[in-house]
């Protein structure tokens, strides 16, 4: 009886014998989902993206152990060519890139020319957070390895590009006041949240730290070294108070202070 386990690492095995790939690797480590339920996404470095009939014959000989769903047609400006799969009904996403493109875009990121919140909730910060932390299966020719390299260190230029950019914008005082005055806490909730958003990218940014989405935020914050004080009860706070209409004032009272710390620990 083959275990999970098994069928991954017998795709891992063909998908190394395809001559087009030169590096895979997993975002989150190397350990698979524990409870099964979480995707587990494959990063194929190509140095061309196979054709159609090549990935089927890859995947072919895997009848049984590895069930496709669907194979992709067109590129994701993100994601690269993606094919699904699913393992003893785990989902799988293999998503193959070019290198060239890939270290193209990994490079505009770091120059700070790509700061910006993108389709989908996608964080061009984030694309270098999760290589920080991939873990390479396959890398004969060190390209993983060099990507990790060229990530380092966090740069001047990405870390001024995000605080010129998100500062000026932690404090909407115009819809702030118009959402207090009139108490609609929907609109609050949404000023807040676009606030918030550049709030916490300019302190990761502050700290050095790539910023890879609005999860477990909190947990990143704990350890930051420069943050205003008590900064994470402070942000659940004025979340909390920002939930009823007879609060709002106190909430933004909260938020206007905790921007007026972090604009001095910037400069």
């Amino acid at each position: 009886m083959l275990t999970i386990q098994n069928r991954f690492d017998l795709l891992l095995n063909a998908l190394r014998q395809c001559a087009l790939i030169r590096a895979i690797g997993k975002t989150g480590g190397e350990a698979l989902p524990a409870d099964g339920y979480g995707d587990i996404d494959l990063f194929l470095f190509c140095a061309q993206t196979p054709e159609r009939s090549m990935r089927e014959d890859v995947l072919g000989q895997l009848a049984g152990v590895v069930n496709v769903s669907d194979y992709g047609e067109t590129e994701h400006p993100h994601w690269g060519l993606i094919d699904s799969a699913l393992i003893d009904g785990q989902e799988v996403y293999l998503m193959f890139f070019t290198q060239g493109a890939f270290v193209s875009s990994v490079d505009t990121i770091l120059r700070g020319e790509r700061t910006e919140r993108e389709e989908n909730y996608f964080y061009p910060t984030g694309r270098l957070a999760s290589l920080e932390g991939i873990h390479a299966f396959y890398d004969p020719d060190s390209f993983l390895a060099g990507l990790k390299s060229r990530i380092s260190v966090y740069p001047d230029s990405l870390r001024n590009a995000i605080l010129s950019r998100c500062l000026p914008k932690i404090d909407d005082e115009e819809d702030f006041m118009r959402a207090i005055r009139r108490k609609d806490v929907l609109f609050y909730h949404a000023t807040l949240d676009l606030a918030l958003d550049r709030f916490l990218q300019a302190l990761f940014a502050l700290n050095r730290v790539y910023f890879p989405s609005r999860k477990r935020s909190l947990e990143f914050i704990r350890q930051f070294a420069i943050k205003p004080e008590d900064c994470e009860a402070r942000l659940e706070r004025l979340v909390s108070l920002g939930a009823s209409a007879e609060t709002l004032d106190e909430s933004y009272q909260l938020w206007q202070a905790l921007c007026r710390e972090l604009e001095a620990l910037v400069s």
